[in-house]
């Protein structure tokens, strides 16, 4: 999986780089919460000893009266909300991936190989299933088995009140060796199955893998665009996105040197020719 990852480029167009960019914002959110929530802990063990509530000791922090209680019992709390929140963390980053696949199978509808209905249908339990028969491109099994598990760890705690159903367990224990192994150097954690009715803990590990696994899977998908996208599509999306810029007009007669050297911040993977990139300007002019 890994190599597979490292060395086949992306085609990072206009709207790969947003989605990009937003999931990046997401992963930085997710850290900036937990990084702070150990700032707290660390801030308040200075006041340790204290029989002072937060808001007599902070009454400028917003929303502090909110959360008035004893230095010493508001230090346990966010000393222990590293859990809850790498759990809501990954539930913020499946719905972000939900949405990102989803976004690029819409980008299927205008060649053909998808459509309206098939999108509205579209989950987090099927979208890269539906994403792999629309473009016939075959998934790395490993990241989309624990995508799953993920996925249904998501669930339990949203839907199962925090707690592992028989669902859970049975993903756990269909895992492959190799699976399992490739679990454990993602959360630099031990595997282990969950029992029945056990809090459906995540922690930092999972979140972790939650977001290693993603970010292997979205390379997936762009591989995928780049299989059944029509070169010439592509070629007409990387001409659109240089003329919107404004510094050239179609009719420019540099407009094709330009327009090349534009292809080499995120399109070079594709390898598209003069020809095709001429063809691309002209249908513009």
């Amino acid at each position: 999986m890994t190599t597979r990852y490292r060395t086949q480029p992306q085609v990072k167009f206009a709207e790969f780089r947003e989605l990009e960019r937003r999931r990046a914002e997401t992963s930085n959110t997710i850290w900036a919460m937990i990084v702070a929530s150990k700032l707290a802990a660390s801030t308040l063990e200075l006041t340790r000893g204290s029989k002072r509530t937060l808001a007599e000791m902070f009454p400028l922090l917003e929303h502090v009266a909110r959360f008035d209680m004893r230095s010493d019992l508001a230090r346990g709390l966010i000393s222990n909300a590293e859990t809850e929140m790498s759990t809501m963390g990954m539930a913020h980053a499946i719905a972000f991936h939900e949405d990102f696949v989803k976004s690029c199978l819409a980008m299927l509808i205008p060649v053909g190989k998808f459509s309206k209905t098939k999108l509205d249908g579209t989950t987090t339990a099927n979208a890269h299933e539906n994403f792999a028969v629309a473009s016939s491109h075959v998934f790395d099994s490993d990241a989309l088995a624990l995508f799953h598990l993920t996925r249904v760890t998501r669930n339990c705690n949203i839907h199962a009140g925090g707690v592992v159903d028989r669902r859970l367990v049975g993903l756990y224990q269909g895992l492959t060796a190799d699976q399992r192994q490739l679990w454990e150097t993602l959360t630099g954690e031990t595997f282990a199955i969950p029992a029945i009715g056990q809090p459906a803990l995540v922690g930092v590990g999972g979140l972790i893998a939650t977001l290693a696994i993603q970010k292997r899977l979205s390379y997936d998908v762009n591989i995928g665009l780049q299989k059944v996208i029509p070169r010439s599509t592509w070629a007409d999306m990387a001409a659109q996105e240089y003329f919107q810029l404004g510094s050239k007009k179609p009719a420019d007669p540099t407009a094709l040197r330009a327009l090349r050297g534009y292809l080499r911040g995120g399109f070079s993977a594709l390898s598209l020719t003069d020809a095709e990139l001429q063809v691309a300007i002209d249908r513009r002019r």
